[in-house]
């Protein structure tokens, strides 16, 4: 998907070349929303999670797998002046959460996942509102929902689980393109890292073992990195007076 992506800026950086050689009258309007669609990829982590007990203290390895998934999500875009824009984001992922070594009677635990993140950026367009191709940066905040499907939490409930869902502030951090292909519709390509707090789905961060049974826990240290990769279509309007 990556060098696709790679190919696709090229093209339009040498169609816009070509373009630049005469005079056009399309340009970016004050107004955008775009539906996109690509990849959602977390990394795995290994989190040592204390384990108290017994008196005895000692430490266990629990891991967190995120299996890739497909995003699905909608943009609303407003250009401030020639080189500006505030956006609200919104996105959907599927991706399967697999845990290990929660405890000794549960080495693996595969669940159904949804991620919904929401956000609201300000980005910078080196390039004016009148070429067909725009490349931009940003920066933006908002929130992940990580959703644990239902089903998923019958099936852990019935191991001793009671797992819920997790809310975490996110930053967001990224930067694309956007080409203009004729008068009011464009098209996108974005790479964007959503940046998080690791989530407990309801964990205490410490196991226990009490009356010898054994109670898991999930020591969430560390930074989630949810690199998303899409290509979208958007349409373009000015703001109407009358």
């Amino acid at each position: 998907m990556f060098r696709l992506g790679l190919s696709v800026v090229v093209l339009c950086a040498w169609v816009e070349g070509a373009f630049a050689q005469g005079a056009y009258s399309l340009e970016h309007r004050d107004w955008e929303v775009s539906a996109f669609g690509g990849g959602s990829f977390v990394e795995k982590f290994e989190l040592p999670t204390s384990v108290s007990g017994n008196g005895q203290q000692s430490s266990r390895t629990v891991g967190m797998r995120y299996a890739s998934g497909y995003e699905v999500g909608l943009r609303v875009n407003q250009n401030l002046g020639d080189f500006g824009a505030a956006t609200l984001e919104y996105s959907f992922a599927n991706q399967p959460l697999t845990f290990t070594n929660l405890s000794p009677s549960i080495p693996t635990l595969s669940l159904g996942q949804a991620v919904h993140h929401l956000t609201y950026g300000v980005s910078y367009l080196p390039m004016s509102r009148l070429r067909r191709f725009r490349p931009y940066g940003g920066a933006g905040a908002g929130a992940a929902l990580f959703y644990i499907h239902k089903d998923s939490k019958s099936e852990a409930s019935e191991l001793g689980l009671a797992l819920r869902d997790s809310w975490k502030f996110v930053v967001s951090l990224g930067g694309g393109f956007k080409y203009l292909v004729g008068d009011q519709v464009a098209l996108t390509l974005d790479v964007k890292d959503h940046l998080s707090g690791i989530p407990t789905y309801g964990l205490p961060k410490s196991a226990q073992i009490v009356n010898g049974q054994f109670q898991p826990g999930l020591f969430n240290s560390g930074i989630m990195n949810n690199v998303q990769i899409n290509f979208g279509v958007a349409f373009q309007w000015d703001e109407w007076s009358p």
